[in-house]
This record gives structure tokens, C-alpha cells and sequence, in this order.
């Protein structure tokens, strides 16, 4: 295995472990919405950057929308698996910016898209979804 793999293959470990921590609880406290978010994309099927960054969106959608659903601690999970994933696919948060970005993640989502082909119903998708 190359050295280059192993930062990201340990990063890719510690999200797992958060989002294990992250889906005791909230199957413990039995909180659906955070869960479904959760679900969506988890468990990770590797370290490649399109499931990393389909984790980091879901995560960023969840606290942008449903931040009220959050404990403070369970937000800090959040933001560090956000945090985590974003350092494997290269993107960084500005300095003081808030985790979720809807604007950024719609961009990025329809960037991914034209890359896959994909680009009028995604992107038409993405545009109903949510507010700019």
C-alpha cells in the first residue's frame, strides 16, 4: 500500500467510528430525522472521495436544515465528520464559516454531476430542493 493511503484510509477510519457513536445514540434516543440523514449515505463502502463527499453532504444538509433536531454534542460529531470528510476531498471551510453551506453543496453537487453526465435533471433537482 502506498504512504499516500494511509492519512486518508485513518481518516476515513474516524469518521466511521463518529458515525458509529453518532447512529448508537441516535438510534439510543431514537431520533428518525437525524438517522434517515445518517442512513442515507452511511455506512461509508470506502475511501474514495464521491462516497466521502456524499457523507459530508448529507451531514452539511442535516445541520443546515434540521439543526434544531441536534444536541450540542451530537452537532460537534457532525461538524468533525464534515470536518474529516472535507480534508479527504480537498475542500476547505473558510475560516468561521459555518459547516453547512447549501449554495456551496448545490454547486459542488451539480459540478459532480456534469462530470458524471448528468447535469439538467440533477441540477434541476437541486434547484427545487432547496433555498439559495
Amino acid at each position: 500500500m502506498n504512504d499516500y493511503f494511509l492519512p486518508r484510509e485513518k481518516t476515513v477510519e474516524r469518521i466511521d467510528e463518529l458515525c458509529v457513536r453518532l447512529f448508537e445514540l441516535w438510534c439510543e434516543e431514537r431520533k428518525l430525522v437525524p438517522l434517515a440523514y445518517l442512513l442515507h449515505c452511511w455506512p461509508l463502502t470506502g475511501h474514495d472521495t464521491v462516497v466521502v463527499k456524499r457523507l459530508a453532504d448529507a451531514m452539511s444538509d442535516l445541520c443546515q436544515f434540521q439543526a434544531t433536531k441536534l444536541s450540542a454534542r451530537e452537532s460537534a460529531l457532525v461538524r468533525e465528520i464534515i470536518g474529516n470528510a472535507r480534508e479527504i476531498i480537498g475542500e476547505s471551510l473558510p475560516r468561521g464559516a459555518r459547516a453547512a453551506n447549501g449554495a456551496g453543496i448545490m454547486w459542488a453537487r451539480v459540478r459532480l454531476a456534469k462530470a458524471a453526465g448528468q447535469v439538467p435533471a440533477f441540477a434541476a433537482a437541486d434547484f427545487l430542493d432547496g433555498p439559495l
